[in-house]
């Protein structure tokens, strides 16, 4: 049995986390600074998928792209208000990322506009595409972290595709641990991690952390 951590037993799942995060070199607390819990035992886990095989993490908006955004706050507002209404906000989205917004995500946005404002102010608008770049990058990240162990291109990866992670990382850990931390990131038990639990797995270590 393992040692309390913060008042916590682990579970074999936050003890391969562990395991993981000595071969990655990342700090023994774990993500969230508080013992290696479920979500920081899914974040190792992509960690050292993405140590593996994916792409770096880290991003920021280039001089050019950030005024594309610019270009197109201004495109939109065609009046010259100096701010974007509802429909004018619809009409950006689309042109940066090729989708219209639904009326909850129209909804959420305009009703975080500053009161006093008609519309989103050009400041306002910046920091929602870069959030919403920034979500969409992520979400490209755990769809390469996660094809890069679909290795059959089966749209789902087996018990037997983290046994193979695993023992490059942390050869020691029994196969039983292995097979607890698989049963975790299965959200729907079916023996089978698709890219839907794989990412909700993601998403949630994420918002955790």
């Amino acid at each position: 049995m393992g040692e309390d951590i913060g008042g916590v037993r682990p579970s074999s799942a936050s003890l391969a986390a562990g395991s993981l995060a000595r071969g990655l070199q990342l700090p023994a607390s774990g993500l969230g600074g508080r013992g290696f819990c479920y979500p920081d035992a899914v974040v190792a886990v992509a960690m050292f998928f993405s140590e593996a095989g994916a792409r770096p993490r880290t991003w920021e908006a280039s001089p050019s792209e950030h005024k594309k955004w610019v270009k197109v706050f201004k495109a939109c507002d065609e009046d010259n208000k100096g701010y974007l209404s509802r429909e004018d906000f619809k009409v950006a989205v689309v042109m940066l990322f090729g989708y219209k917004p639904t009326k909850i995500e129209a909804d959420s946005v305009m009703s975080s506009v500053n009161p006093n404002t008609s519309g989103l102010s050009l400041e306002e608008f910046l920091s929602i595409v870069r959030k919403k770049k920034e979500v969409q990058l992520h979400r490209n990240e755990i769809r390469h972290i996660f094809t890069a162990f679909d290795r059959h291109y089966r749209g789902y990866l087996t018990l037997e595709d983290f046994k193979k992670a695993f023992r490059q990382v942390a050869p020691k850990l029994s196969e039983r641990t292995i097979l607890e931390v698989f049963r975790e990131v299965d959200q729907d038990s079916d023996d089978l991690v698709s890219f839907k639990d794989f990412e909700y797995a993601m998403n949630y270590g994420r918002n955790e952390a």
